[in-house]
C-alpha cells in the first residue's frame, strides 16, 4: 500500500510574496516598451536614413549643379578674357606697339594651351617687332603747330573785324582733313615726347633727359603735332560780351564737349543760333583720323595742346573775370567741365602745355613781366589743370635763340613752376630739337595760310602746300 508523505510543515506555512509595482512593471510591461522602443529606434534609424539619403541625394545635385554652373562660368570667363585681350593686342599692334601686345597677350590667366590663337598671335607679333628699325636722328622730327581750326570759312573770312587775320593764320578744318590725308600717304606716324625722351633719377637722386629707343617700321617717319590757344577766345564766338557763346561769332567752334558716346567734341554755334555738336576742331578730326587710321598713332600718341588762361580753358570761362560776371554756380560748373575736359584729354593721350596766361612774347618781356603772368596762370590754371611740364611760347617768341643755352631768372622760374620741355620756333621751317639733362627744346613750324603761301619749302619734304589750301581763299 502507497504511503502518503506528510506536507513539509514550512512549505504549508508559506504565503507566496506578492510582487512589486516595478516587478510587475518589469516583467509585464518592460519587454513591451523595450521591443516598442527598439522598433521606434528602427523606424527612426530607417527613416532617418531615408531622409539622409534623400538630402544627400538633393545635396549632391545641387552641388553637382552649382559645380556645373561654375565651371561654364570660369569657361566663359576665360573665353572672353582671351577675346578680350586678343582684341585689345591688336589695337596696340596696329600702332607697332608689339611688345605692348605681347605683354598683354602673356598676362592671360587661363591655360595657353587651350587657346593656341594666343601663342600663335604672341609669335605673330614678335616677329613684328624684329622688323622695326630704330630711329635716331631726334633734331629732325618735324613739330607742326596749328591755331584753332576755321569751321565755317565763309563767316570768319567776312568777319567784320579779323577776317585778314583769320585769313593769314589759321586754316580750316578742311584743309587740316587733307593735310593729315598727306602725311599719312607720305609715311609719317604721330608720335609724343614721352615716345621720345625719358626723365630718370640717377643713385645719387640727380634727375636728367635722355633719349629714349624708338623703333618704327622701317617705312615711316616720325613726327609731333601741336595746337595752340584751345581756349576758343570770346572775341572768336562771342559778339555781346556776356561770356556766352552766340550767332555773332566767327565761325569757330565755341568749346570742347564729350558727345553722347563719352568721345571729345565741338560745340559750334551757327549762324542762325542753332547749336551743333560734332569735329568743328582738331581734336575730333584728329580722333576720327585715328580711329579709321590707327597705325597713323605710334603707341596711341596724340598732339600737344597748348593753353592760356586769361579767356578761361577748352572755352569754358574759368578766368577771374567769369567769376565776377558768371552767377555762383555757372561759373562752378565751367571749373567742373573744364577739369573734365583735361581729365579726358589726358585719358586720350593729348599732352596739355602752357601757352603762357595771356598769349604774351616772354622773349620781348622784363623779367618781372614775366613772373605776373606766371602768376596769373598759377592762380587760375594750376588749380584746375594741375602740375603741367610742358610749355609753349607763344608766337615767335622764346627766352634764349635756339643755339644758346638756358640760363635766366626768367628760365628758373619756368624751372621752378615744374616745366621741362619748352617748345619755340622754326624760324626758317626747319626741324630743330636739342636736349640736356634738365631740360628738352624743340622747334615747332607753324602751319598758317600765308606761310602755306609764302614759305612753301617748309613743308614740301612734309607734304604738298599747294594742294591743301581751299579755293575760296
Amino acid at each position: 500500500m502507497e504511503q502518503i508523505q506528510p506536507k513539509d510543515p514550512a512549505s504549508t506555512n508559506r504565503r507566496r510574496r506578492k510582487l512589486t509595482p516595478f516587478e510587475r512593471f518589469s516583467q509585464s510591461y518592460l519587454p513591451l516598451l523595450i521591443g516598442a522602443v527598439a522598433i521606434l529606434l528602427i523606424l527612426i534609424f530607417v527613416f532617418g536614413s531615408i531622409i539622409r539619403g534623400f538630402q544627400y541625394r538633393t545635396l549632391y545635385k545641387q552641388l553637382k549643379h552649382e559645380a556645373t554652373v561654375a565651371a561654364q562660368q570660369e569657361k566663359e570667363r576665360i573665353e572672353k578674357e582671351a577675346a578680350d585681350l586678343l582684341a585689345k593686342s591688336e589695337e596696340l599692334a596696329k600702332q607697332y606697339n608689339y611688345t605692348g601686345a605681347i605683354t598683354l597677350l602673356e598676362s592671360f590667366s587661363g591655360d595657353r594651351s587651350k587657346f593656341p590663337q594666343i601663342n600663335t598671335m604672341i609669335e605673330a607679333y614678335k616677329q613684328g617687332n624684329a622688323t622695326l628699325v630704330e630711329w635716331t636722328d631726334f633734331n629732325s622730327i618735324p613739330n607742326l603747330s596749328f591755331e584753332l581750326l576755321i569751321a565755317d570759312a565763309q563767316r570768319a573770312f567776312n568777319d567784320s573785324k579779323n577776317a585778314s587775320s583769320y585769313k593769314k593764320n589759321f586754316i580750316t578744318t578742311e584743309e587740316f582733313k587733307l593735310i593729315l590725308e598727306q602725311l599719312y600717304q607720305n609715311g609719317y606716324i604721330l608720335v609724343s615726347h614721352d615716345d621720345l625722351y625719358e626723365y630718370k633719377t640717377n643713385e645719387s637722386g640727380v634727375a636728367y633727359f635722355v633719349e629714349k629707343q624708338l623703333y618704327l617700321p622701317m617705312d615711316k617717319k616720325p613726327i609731333l603735332l601741336t595746337q595752340t590757344n584751345v581756349n576758343y577766345n570770346l572775341y572768336m564766338v562771342d559778339s555781346d560780351d556776356d561770356m556766352v557763346a552766340d550767332e555773332g561769332g566767327a565761325g569757330f567752334a565755341s568749346k570742347l564737349v564729350i558727345d553722347e558716346n563719352g568721345n571729345i567734341a565741338c560745340e559750334i554755334v551757327n549762324s542762325d543760333g542753332s547749336t551743333d555738336v560734332g569735329a568743328y576742331d582738331m581734336i575730333p578730326i584728329l580722333e576720327s583720323f585715328i580711329a579709321t587710321h590707327p597705325d597713323f598713332s605710334y603707341c596711341g600718341a596724340r598732339a600737344v595742346i597748348a593753353l592760356t588762361g586769361y579767356n578761361g580753358l577748352f572755352g569754358y570761362r574759368t578766368h577771374a573775370e567769369a567769376e565776377q560776371k558768371l552767377d555762383a554756380q555757372t561759373y562752378s560748373e565751367q571749373i567742373e567741365q573744364a577739369k573734365l575736359i583735361a581729365r579726358t584729354l589726358r585719358e586720350t593721350g593729348y599732352e596739355l602745355a602752357c601757352y603762357t596766361y595771356e598769349n604774351k612774347e616772354y622773349g620781348k618781356m622784363t623779367f618781372k613781366q614775366i613772373q605776373a603772368d606766371m602768376s596769373g596762370w598759377t592762380a587760375e590754371v594750376v588749380p584746375i589743370l594741375g602740375q603741367i611740364d610742358t610749355f609753349v611760347f607763344a608766337k615767335s617768341s622764346d627766352i634764349a635763340n635756339k643755339d644758346t643755352a638756358y640760363n635766366s631768372d626768367a628760365y628758373r622760374l619756368l624751372e621752378e613752376d615744374g616745366f621741362r620741355y619748352f617748345l619755340g620756333y622754326c624760324k626758317d621751317g626747319k626741324p630743330w630739337a636739342s636736349v640736356n639733362d634738365q631740360y628738352i627744346r624743340q622747334g615747332r613750324i607753324y602751319v598758317t595760310a600765308n606761310n602755306l603761301t609764302k614759305n612753301k619749302s617748309w613743308f614740301t619734304d612734309i607734304f604738298d602746300p599747294t594742294t591743301v589750301l581751299l579755293e575760296a581763299r
